[in-house]
């Protein structure tokens, strides 16, 4: 072997993150980044091309291109359930992104907890939906943190250690956010994002062709079938992922409206900006279906791997059996998919805690809280992040699964803010707290009991206190409520009183 056959793909990999550096740090143009507005949400000047990209990219992580192949390959079409829940999800985006746009355009709300918290007049549910939204969002960030280290490990043929992988990546991460907030996001997402489309399928044409020697994706899946059918069928290879739980890992996603979200829809220049990207935006998951039949491919045509996880199956594949150039531009393209998911979550856990947890309690100006959200994103990645994601917790996907049972509890609030004005603060901050104790429960001492996941057991608490509460509790003023609800809505509300 060649030098540049074996060190080619780890070099054209490290390229990719010194490009995204530069283009990153370039971003910021003219906007003074120590104005919280600016750095948090662009101030208000991406259009919607940057919208699809920072969205689509954004929603396209490390468990795509690592977890995914890495759930076909251990455990077969359960990986299918990532499809289904990204298209419920544009749609709730699609319903929900514009209001949020209009309220930070109209009442300056930046992130969904400072939306939360003034719809129901309450700092202190404002603190906690802004802590329980900052743990989930942190923890989905692990999973791009161990992803960027798997592809670096691998890449480097183990001379990188999976922590110093790590350390370099969020270290890249935190160069060109600290220094252009959410431009640099949605700059970087804009290269991350077609790169990610163009070789996902590329990539999966060529396993396709070296494994059966032409593009015929049904011969592939026919050969899968004659070999190991039991990877087509739920409950899967491993037999530990039933139908219901497929179904209700779905379920749970539906209902998840992650702090990103509102923060994107937030930084849109208006309301139509925001919807429209929602109806492009899921022509780029596309790139998820390419690396999911790379995992399932790999099934019968890399029987001899023996990687210490399963999620580096897919990268691992392509070292050994295609050209050193391709390998190294799927490096890239992990690597693209890693960051621009970890950038959003890094961004908006550094801004919910300064801005809804720091920032009430403390009572900060609007400079201060500038300036201190820049460093606390240090603090995040280095001190928080970091750490947490060296202890490598588990399988990609998993990880995920139980971060979506948390952020799933903040659905009745969201629910309070753009369609029942009868919800109350009081009603909204029993059913939060009933419902994230019921998941950690759930999470911790008894996993998903009947095979339900965690989330749905949370929500079926959640949602039943918060309805029954609410009747019994008063509700925020009219004043507040003509915020949130059309006049229409708020007249007959209240010539019927």
């Amino acid at each position: 072997m060649t030098f540049i056959s074996a060190w080619g793909p780890f070099i054209i990999t490290i390229l990719y993150t010194i490009t995204a550096c530069i283009l990153g740090y370039s971003a910021k143009g003219k906007l003074d980044m120590d104005k919280m507005e600016n750095w948090s949400s662009s101030g208000n000047t991406m259009g919607v091309i940057v919208m699809i990209f920072l969205t689509g990219a954004g929603n396209v992580s490390s468990y795509t291109f690592l977890g995914a192949p890495g759930w076909g390959y251990s455990r077969g079409v359960a990986c299918l359930y990532v499809v289904v829940y990204m298209a419920f999800i544009v749609y709730a985006c699609y319903l929900m992104s514009p209001r949020v746009t209009r309220l930070a355009l109209k009442s300056g709300y930046r992130t969904q907890a400072e939306g939360i918290g003034a719809r129901f007049e309450s700092p202190f549910l404002r603190i906690l939906c802004g802590i329980v939204g900052a743990f989930a969002v942190i923890g989905n960030s692990l999973v791009q943190v161990i992803g960027s280290g798997n592809i670096l490990n691998v890449m480097s043929h183990g001379a990188i250690p999976l922590w110093l992988g790590e350390l370099i990546i969020v270290s890249a991460i935190a160069f060109y956010v600290y220094k252009s907030g959410l431009r640099a996001i949605g700059w970087t997402n804009v290269l991350q994002g077609v790169m990610m489309f163009c070789l996902s399928i590329l990539v999966g044409l060529f396993v396709v062709y070296t494994a059966i020697g032409n593009l015929n994706i049904a011969e592939a899946f026919k050969t899968l079938q004659e070999t190991s059918p039991q990877y087509l069928t739920l409950p899967g290879a491993m037999n530990n992922f039933p139908p219901i739980y497929w179904t209700t890992s779905i379920l749970i996603s539906v209902f998840s409206f992650w702090p990103q979200f509102w923060v994107w829809a937030a930084g849109a220049k208006d309301e139509d900006t925001a919807r429209r990207q929602y109806l492009y935006v899921p022509i780029f998951y596309f790139v998820m279906i390419p690396m999911m039949i790379v995992g399932l491919v790999c099934v019968f045509a890399y029987t001899e791997f023996s990687g210490d996880s399963t999620d580096q199956v897919a990268l691992q594949y392509c070292l050994d059996k295609l050209p050193w150039w391709m390998a190294g531009l799927l490096g890239a393209g992990i690597l693209a998919a890693s960051q621009s998911s970890a950038e959003p979550q890094f961004h908006t856990s550094t801004f919910t805690i300064t801005h809804d947890v720091i920032t009430p309690i403390a009572k900060l100006s609007p400079e201060k809280e500038g300036r201190l959200q820049r460093k606390l994103l240090l603090i995040v990645i280095f001190f928080i992040a970091f750490p947490l994601s060296v202890t490598n917790p588990g399988e990609l996907v998993n990880i995920l699964l139980v971060c979506y049972g948390f952020i799933g509890q903040l659905f009745p609030c969201m629910l309070g803010v753009l369609c029942w004005p009868r919800a109350t603060k009081t009603g909204a901050i029993a059913g939060l707290a009933a419902g994230v104790l019921v998941v950690a429960l759930f999470n911790i001492v008894w996993p998903n009991p009947l095979y339900v996941h965690a989330g749905i057991w949370g929500l079926l608490v959640n949602l039943p206190v918060f309805i029954v509460v609410s009747l019994f509790t008063k509700p925020a003023s009219e004043e507040t409520l003509r915020k949130f609800f059309p006049d229409y809505i708020m007249d007959q509300l209240y010539e019927e009183v």
